[in-house]
């Protein structure tokens, strides 16, 4: 029996050889289904499976698209792509940065399946233009838990589209995604490093000034240093080739691997020790500040298609926690976040060691159970490299508490404990209704609807 497992070894379960399928072709998919839906089976489709909350689990028939992963044609002139759903966003990224272009959005992970992310909260950062991969999608070939096909398009049963594109595998099977994409610009890399109480003092100013002069800003919290890095990105002229670049900036680059190959191997070293919060927030709090001396200085250029790397099944296992606050509130729940923290070093003995990721989310209307969809919002998603440990589960429900007093949204990928049991007390109600109504209008037998979403939505 196939034995699947995500990205962090958390979630796991066996499927019986008979219900797990990977079709090759639309007309086998359709055949799955039809079956399913005469034998009132249900049926889940995963994608790379990077997902740490259970809304990959299925009980039924489980879809993997992975042998559908054709290109099917690039469109030049009207920049767009029409992909198979199993094609990672790796092997698009490779197919097309020899013709100068590349997908809308370009997350860390090249892992992701092009289908899984049409429809979910997948998202990069942005200052300017969506941040969410499935805002850009143009069209899908959907088959329907019917086992029909259907083609959802801005021309083709249009009010299906922003359902779709926050479809998270309740909808059907995604075998097709026609999506924008744009010639490529590359990035140019740079930092800035500051002082979280100097940062917050002077928020309006500093967020005016990131929005102003750079196009995609991610940021570092560091709890235990009271730090925050920025890695601010700014499209250039794509003519500006690498060889243009200094020699010092190239070399500089090499820094950043600080961070994946030094500094999260001895945090997880520290973790496993169990060192008390008196030992260990001043040793990691030294682990940061040497490498932030370092970066603070350095910049490069890279083309965007190099971003998206494959992890492989020995990478760090770490834990995402994502959250995601209204702009305007988020001083406020960071103030709460730091409280905490702090609460649960002097408490608990325990200490964020890794960083607490921040990106922006400008608003974003175009899928329904889009996390932006009032405004603008900016995350506040910690890390932790010790998912079992339950002082960290204890810590995710206490801030699970302060996030939706501050307005927070939960990623229902991503979020465990958060999203099952709040997104529907955070996320605009008639939006909500929509999807439902739509998702019931398609699927009247329930058959793409698993334990995790039924939870999640009171169904």
């Amino acid at each position: 029996m196939p034995s699947l497992t995500n990205w962090n070894d958390e979630i796991q379960y066996t499927v019986p050889d008979d219900r797990y399928k990977t079709p090759t072709q639309v007309s086998e998919v359709q055949e799955i289904v039809r079956e399913a839906f005469k034998q009132d089976q249900r049926v889940t489709v995963i994608g790379a499976m990077h997902s740490t909350t259970e809304c990959t689990i299925g009980t039924g028939i489980i879809i993997s698209l992975k042998k559908m992963a054709r290109i099917i044609s690039v469109n030049q002139e009207q920049l767009t792509v029409t992909v198979e759903g199993g094609v990672s966003l790796r092997e698009l990224c490779a197919h097309l940065k020899p013709s100068g272009l590349q997908p809308p959005v370009i997350l860390e992970w090249g892992n992701f399946h092009i289908g899984a992310i049409s429809g979910t909260h997948a998202n990069d950062t942005s200052m300017n233009r969506s941040a969410q991969f499935s805002s850009f999608v143009l069209g899908v070939k959907l088959v329907a838990p019917n086992g029909e096909i259907m083609e959802i398009s801005e021309s083709q049963n249009a009010e299906y589209l922003p359902a779709v594109r926050s479809h998270f595998g309740m909808l059907g099977v995604v075998c097709e995604v026609t999506m924008r994409i744009f010639k490529s610009q590359p990035l140019e890399m740079s930092f800035q490093v500051a002082e979280i109480g100097g940062f917050l003092d002077n928020f309006g100013r500093e967020l005016q000034a990131l929005k102003a002069e750079y196009d995609q800003v991610f940021g570092m919290l560091f709890p235990t240093s009271g730090k925050l890095l920025f890695q601010r990105r700014k499209f250039v002229d794509s003519a500006k080739s690498k060889s243009d670049l200094p020699e010092t900036q190239v070399e500089n680059k090499n820094i950043i691997s600080l961070f994946g190959d030094l500094f999260l191997p001895l945090v997880k070293v520290i973790t496993v020790l169990q060192l008390p919060a008196a030992v260990a927030a001043p040793l990691n709090k030294v682990l940061i500040d040497l490498p932030l001396k370092w970066i603070r200085n350095s910049t490069y250029t890279i083309d965007p298609c190099d971003r998206g790397v494959i992890y492989e099944e020995g990478d760090p296992n770490f834990e995402f926690y994502d959250w995601v606050f209204p702009e305007e509130k988020w001083c406020d729940i960071v103030r709460a976040f730091l409280q905490l923290s702090d609460r649960f070093r002097r408490e608990h003995n325990f200490t964020l060691l890794m960083p607490v990721a921040v990106y922006f989310l400008k608003q974003d209307k175009s899928s329904l159970l889009s996390r932006s969809r009032k405004g603008n919002m900016i995350a506040v998603d910690p890390l932790y490299p010790d998912p079992p440990d339950p002082t960290w589960k204890a810590f995710r429900l206490a801030f699970n508490e302060i996030a939706v007093l501050h307005g927070g949204v939960p990623h229902i990928n991503k979020t465990r404990d958060g999203a099952i049991s709040n997104l529907t007390k955070t996320h605009d109600p008639e939006s909500i209704r929509r999807f439902l109504q739509i998702r019931k209008q398609l699927d009247p037998k329930d058959l793409f609807l698993n334990d995790y979403f039924r939870t999640l939505f009171g169904i």
